[in-house]
């Protein structure tokens, strides 16, 4: 159904937009400022980081430079001591000193170097004449190849400089050395001296740092001669690139940075010796930056931090309110557009104010003015039958009682015109002091359709009530009839037995006494079994057996079963098969259940000399082929009124005939059910005094060619065979029988016993496993089992049993009596491994029947409930 007139966004929404401008702009200028702030904030940092970094330079430079005067000071010194040592031995030389006095004269030199150094921290030697004379000879100085050593060719090659060689290992004692060397004036003499860097005060420099400043000195070569790091160790690799940053200039810049192998970055600084060694510093960056910063520049930092954040909370704030007045506008859109109107009402001066109209009444009157005008308009479009209320409920006057009573939400449907037709409307007044006082909001709004869907589920809800009640009803009735249908054959079982126990003597009398309790046992079974399988059918748990079987020997079978009933009151029995394809698959045993039922009513319903007719023929539908069964009678018929509800469950017919009216009233919701359960149709017709007539029509799949045994006549004639033959032929056989009911157990031993067996008991299923592992083998002729027993059940026993190591434990015949009748309780017992199966009460006939298949090997066809 189209709702009455689009929804239009009236003054309400104007307010709203104000506010989202004005908070929208807010943002943006709150946004601007943070971006401005920032950006001094940030091009502050950088400025100060800059000048920071470019002071570093010039202090770490400075202090290089420094470091390097004083570590070419003390190399000074041994330049000093050197030359004196040269001047000795020039003149030593020119006067032609012999080898010893050489030696005392540079001992003289060495001792002078070690005082001033701090122990022996060099060796003083000469190459004169191609020997090399030391005032501390080592051995091997005879073969020292001293010509091609870096310190003997650059002083050769420079003969008027003291030459500082890089730090080497030495090639006798392998000590880590520099040599000092310098040509004399004496072609290819040369004076040498080696010192120890490791030894003494060698390169003890006073040095003075904070520890996360450290301190490195290289050779020309790049070799590192000293560091001073906080007890670590400097990682081979780091001082290369560290020392080869240095020589090719890439840190040379005040923001270059190197990082250690601890991760941290480092400023580096240097200053170039004379003598080419290179003095290194490092300085974390971090410490440059953070280290002993001016306070000013921290209030600074502070203040622009605390700017920027209270700008960053204000520019949130205003967004999230933004997001929270667009969302609000949203919902208010979204309530507005479920009312068709809107007003505000002033119940105090008695005014009104549009907020939003309803399409039809748009130019009928002034957005604002008298309430009662408006009241006019809306008494136009009102249901004349409900205007009187609606007047009464939303006058000045009640809206003001209801102020008074703090009743903030009232209202209720009425219809109201739209378009030529009415349709259901909801008008309320909504009341909040705090935010309108004086004023309510009246709204209407259309609820035609969740009225209509209201009120048709009001209808279902009150149909499913009446139905709830008829079958509540029914079933009474049922139980009613269940109480005296149960308690007849109860009084009869009860009845005759009594008349047994009193009439002892009598063999006749006695003989039918049983007969007719025997009859009226039958016929409680009967109801029972009606109420089991009804009670299956609705709970769903009916399965279907598809199995391969001849539908012409079947219904013959089932059919003579009742034809010799017929005769026996006095009734034709006709039957008529025109079936071409007889082999079919389908569920026989659910087919049987129809035929009983519809064939136990033909003859329960009909009287003396009346007929009874079957016929079956087939129609040919493709692979599926329908097969209409017809069972019709000349009795008492049905009425008209009873034939509407012949399939519902509990119901019987209760007109005027000559017989009284038997049975559950579950018969036939049975068949319906069972014949729908199968894809099939039933129809009935009947007329009271004529008789009555069921058709049922099912699909069923022919067979043209099948193989091993078929369900039919010819099982049933073997069946018959056995069981005549049977009958006294247990003298000499031991049955097993498993039963907990004592009562039960008496009864087949009973029974067993005059046929002849040799009956063994046993109380419960691990009972019948022990019993039979210790007879002998192939003692036990057969084994009958109950299924619900203590400690081990029938099944449980029966699959112990085929699983012992014995010869006949695979073989013995295991049959299943038992008060479970149903289709899925013989699928239970077959699959345990049992054989047959014949249900409670015991039926000897079947039972001997049962007993004579097994030892031949055949199976027993399965047993309707009951039977």
């Amino acid at each position: 159904m189209k709702r009455p007139g689009a929804p239009r966004r009236e003054r309400g929404g104007q307010g709203m937009e104000k506010q989202q401008r004005r908070a929208l702009n807010s943002i943006v200028l709150s946004i601007t400022t943070l971006v401005v702030v920032a950006a001094l904030l940030l091009v502050g940092i950088g400025l100060v980081r800059d000048k920071m970094m470019r002071n570093t330079q010039q202090m770490g430079m400075s202090l290089a430079e420094s470091y390097a005067r004083e570590t070419q000071s003390r190399l000074d010194g041994f330049a000093r001591v050197f030359d004196m040592a040269w001047m000795y031995a020039i003149r030593g030389v020119d006067a032609n000193m012999s080898e010893e006095q050489m030696q005392e004269g540079m001992a003289e030199y060495q001792q002078n170097v070690h005082e001033l150094f701090g122990g022996h921290v060099a060796d003083l030697y000469a190459v004169i004449g191609g020997q090399i004379v030391a005032d501390n000879p080592r051995t091997g100085d005879g073969t020292y190849d001293y010509a091609s050593t870096d310190w003997y060719q650059k002083a050769m090659a420079s003969p008027d400089e003291i030459i500082f060689s890089d730090v080497y290992e030495d090639a006798i004692t392998g000590d880590q050395i520099f040599t000092l060397s310098k040509a004399m004036d004496t072609e290819g003499d040369v004076l040498a001296m080696d010192v120890y860097i490791n030894q003494g005060d060698v390169l003890d420099l006073e040095i003075s740092l904070p520890s996360t400043y450290h301190f490195y000195l290289f050779d020309t070569d790049g070799g590192l001669l000293y560091r001073l790091i906080d007890r670590q160790a400097t990682n081979p690799v780091y001082a290369e690139q560290l020392i080869s940053g240095v020589r090719d200039g890439s840190l040379f810049a005040y923001d270059a940075q190197i990082t250690d192998p601890n991760g941290v970055a480092r400023g580096v600084y240097y200053a170039e010796m004379d003598n080419g060694w290179t003095v290194v510093m490092t300085i974390p960056i971090q410490e440059v930056l953070m280290g002993e910063m001016d306070p000013v520049i921290y209030s600074l930092i502070g203040v622009a931090l605390i700017a920027f954040v209270t700008l960053l909370f204000m520019v949130v704030r205003d967004i999230l309110n933004l997001r929270r007045l667009a969302e609000t506008e949203k919902t208010i859109r979204v309530l507005s557009d479920s009312f068709f109107a809107i007003y505000r009402v002033d119940f105090e001066a008695g005014t009104y104010r549009a907020i939003k109209t309803s399409p039809d009444l748009r130019g009928t009157f002034d957005e604002s003015g008298d309430y009662e005008m408006l009241l006019a308009q809306v008494k136009k479009r009102v249901h004349p039958e409900t205007y009187a209320e609606f007047e009464q409920d939303f006058s000045l006057k009640s809206i003001g009682q209801r102020v008074k009573e703090n009743v903030a939400d009232y209202g209720g449907d009425y219809q109201r015109m739209f378009g030529g037709s009415y349709h259901w409307v909801n008008v309320r007044t909504i009341y909040q002091k705090d935010v309108l006082p004086g004023e309510v909001i009246l709204c209407f709004k259309d609820v035609d359709v969740e009225k209509r869907q209201q009120m048709q589920h009001m209808m279902i809800l009150q149909e499913a009530l009446d139905t709830a009640k008829t079958s509540a009803r029914a079933r009474n009735t049922f139980f009613n009839t269940m109480s005296h249908d149960m308690r007849t054959p109860l009084n009869a079982v009860i009845g005759y037995s009594e008349l047994i126990r009193r009439t002892p003597g009598d063999a006749e009398k006695v003989t039918g006494y049983i007969k007719k309790v025997e009859f009226a046992a039958k016929q409680l079974l009967m109801l029972i079994n009606d109420i089991l399988e009804m009670a299956k059918l609705e709970a769903g748990k009916s399965a279907l057996d598809v199995k391969e079987f001849n539908l012409n020997e079947y219904l013959t079978e089932v059919c003579e079963m009742f034809r010799t009933q017929a005769e026996r009151q006095n009734k034709r029995f006709e039957l008529s098969l025109q079936i071409k394809d007889p082999v079919v698959k389908g569920d026989s045993f659910k087919i049987g259940q129809i035929m009983n039922n519809l064939l136990s009513n033909a003859l329960k319903y009909s009287c003396e000399g009346a007929e009874i007719r079957v016929e079956a023929r087939q129609f040919d539908y493709q692979k599926h082929s329908k097969f209409q069964i017809v069972v019709a009678d000349t009795g008492i018929g049905m009425s008209e009124e009873f034939l509407n509800h012949i399939f519902e469950p509990y119901s019987r017919e209760t007109h005027f005939t000559p017989r009284t009216t038997e049975g559950t009233g579950l018969g036939m919701p049975i068949v319906k059910s069972l014949v729908q359960q199968m894809s099939g149709e039933i129809t009935v017709e009947s007329a009271v005094g004529k008789g009555s007539r069921f058709t049922v029509t099912l699909p069923l799949e022919v067979v043209e060619q099948h193989d091993g045994p078929v369900i039919g006549a010819a099982a049933g004639e073997a069946s018959g065979e056995a069981a005549a033959e049977a009958a006294g032929s247990l003298a000499g056989q031991t049955i097993l029988v498993a039963e907990d009911n004592e009562l039960n157990m008496e009864i087949v031993t009973e029974l067993l016993t005059m046929s002849g067996a040799q009956v063994i008991g046993a109380a419960n299923g691990a009972e019948a496993v022990e019993k039979f592992q210790r007879s002998a083998p192939y003692s036990v002729d057969a084994i009958l089992m109950d299924m619900q027993m203590p400690v081990l059940d029938g099944c449980g026993a029966a699959r112990a049993i085929r699983r012992l190591d014995r010869p006949d434990a695979a073989v013995v015949p295991i049959v299943a009596v038992t008060a479970n009748a149903f289709a899925e309780d013989v699928d239970r017992t077959t699959a345990a491994g049992m054989n047959a199966h014949v249900s409670k009460p015991i039926d000897m006939d079947r039972l001997l029947e049962a007993l004579a298949l097994c030892w031949e090997g055949k199976t027993p066809p399965a047993a309707a409930p009951g039977e």
